[in-house]
């Protein structure tokens, strides 16, 4: 026979039980459960009710349960995870979630952070008829075709800032093809959304393979980043509000000499970036037209850039961070391929947004990627999750670090293949979008 314990209306203990099935009088209230999985990608775990049940029989529902007289909430929690789904947890695992006030009931809300494997799992017949991973906007179309019970729009909105809550998540998005438009701007709609966002306390920041007169091109400092952000494709960690470079991934005279040796034999003129203090100059000494035509250009204001740059006689063997070359595909596809046998560096090919035929090779470090970069972010920040938004072939290793991965509908077949969703279009702006549903629970 299993008792509950008497709540009085502010939740606490009367001293009382009652009995399970007996009705419960107005000012009686007793203590639930709701305990939610949450795997790296976000999903959430629900269960089947079993179909003999007498209360809301075969629906899909949360993990749930009574609290049993003298037991303590998470003690509660934690027997009706292992009774209903076999899940064992240690003490302080579940993260609490907080407490609504229903009916006749307080609901307890605990969190569980977990990779399940569903098979592994052991159902508890007589309750659960079965168990599986759902996306947010699964969960959300259960609830509209009324497959999964409704404990109400307050319940879920509740539920869904926990969850946020409990964990601290980077949402990092590309910038060319992903959050900028088709005319390289920030919308002013994208500007006004992120930075309400980052004032609220969202963890965002920016990962591009622009570098430090890119961004200032496109003004992005109208947004007000909190965190660095990451330049050059994953070579720079950057402090856009200080203007100041936090780490560079450099690379060797050596390497440096053995990569010119490589544009020399192509009859190829590379653009090579060095640190200078906290700035990026960039040494060439020769250029094509459309080169010509990236190095002058302008900001809307009519600022040009020209200091960054220096024509030279001659390229030093000397340390460096970046090089750069833009021309047709077939010559370019040429030279990378006479860069990849070079040791201790990445060789990254991909077709400009912007202009048709004209393709970047970019050299770096072999560890700086967007990917290695990121996670150089998360552990600075003291983030535990990642979240990444791109569009194209470089923003490939980023999604493989991050625990969710988001291509933009315009973006690369590659790119779509290696994500985990799909998100409107930069020109419907899909990342301001999505960032805006995540933090007030739509998604």
């Amino acid at each position: 026979m299993e008792k509950w314990d008497l709540l009085d209306a502010d939740g606490n203990p009367t001293g009382k039980t009652i009995v399970r099935g007996e009705p419960l009088r107005a000012g009686m209230y007793h203590l639930v459960e709701h305990i939610w999985i949450v795997d790296s990608k976000g999903r959430l775990l629900i269960q089947q009710r079993n179909p003999t049940l007498r209360l809301m029989p075969g629906m899909w529902a949360a993990n749930s349960g009574s609290a049993q007289a003298g037991e303590d909430s998470e003690s509660a929690a934690r027997r009706e995870l292992f009774e209903e789904l076999s899940i064992r947890t240690a003490p302080g695992e579940l993260v609490y979630g907080g407490r609504m006030r229903r009916r006749n009931s307080f609901t307890d809300l605990w969190i569980l952070y977990r990779d399940i494997d569903i098979s592994s799992l052991r159902l508890q017949q007589e309750e659960v008829a079965q168990a599986k991973w759902v996306t947010t906007e699964e969960l959300i179309g259960m609830l509209e075709d009324r497959s999964f019970h409704h404990y109400g729009t307050a319940y879920f909105q509740f539920v869904f800032r926990a969850i946020e809550r409990g964990r601290r998540t980077l949402y990092i998005t590309d910038l060319d093809g992903t959050l900028l438009q088709n005319d390289q701007s920030l919308s002013d709609h994208t500007v006004e959304t992120v930075n309400r966002l980052i004032s609220r306390g969202m963890m965002i920041s920016a990962a591009t393979a622009r570098g430090t007169i890119g961004v200032q091109l496109v003004h992005l400092d109208r947004i007000h980043f909190r965190l660095p952000i990451i330049m050059l494709g994953g070579v720079l960690t950057y402090d856009l509000y200080r203007r100041r470079i936090l780490h560079s991934c450099d690379l060797s005279s050596g390497t440096v000499s053995a990569v010119l040796a490589a544009f020399r034999a192509e009859g190829r003129h590379p653009q090579l970036y060095r640190r200078r203090g906290n700035e990026v100059h960039i040494f060439y000494t020769e250029l094509t037209p459309e080169e010509e035509k990236f190095i002058h250009r302008t900001d809307k204001e009519g600022h040009t850039f020209d200091r960054y740059y220096h024509r030279v006689p001659y390229l030093k063997n000397t340390p460096a961070i970046f090089f750069s070359c833009q021309g047709p595909r077939a010559a370019q596809e040429k030279l990378a391929a006479r860069l990849e046998g070079i040791p201790g560096i990445r060789v990254v090919l991909y077709a400009d947004t912007y202009h048709e035929d004209n393709w970047f090779v970019e050299i770096c470090r072999d560890d700086a990627d967007k990917g290695h970069a990121a996670r150089r972010l998360c552990h600075r920040v003291g983030a535990d999750r990642m979240v990444a938004f791109g569009d194209n072939h470089n923003d490939i290793p980023l999604f493989r670090e991050a625990d969710v991965a988001i291509c933009v509908a315009n973006g690369s077949a590659e790119a779509k293949a290696v994500a985990d969703r799909v998100i409107p279009a930069n020109t419907e702006e899909g990342v301001t979008e999505y960032l805006h549903a995540i933090y007030n629970r739509k998604l």
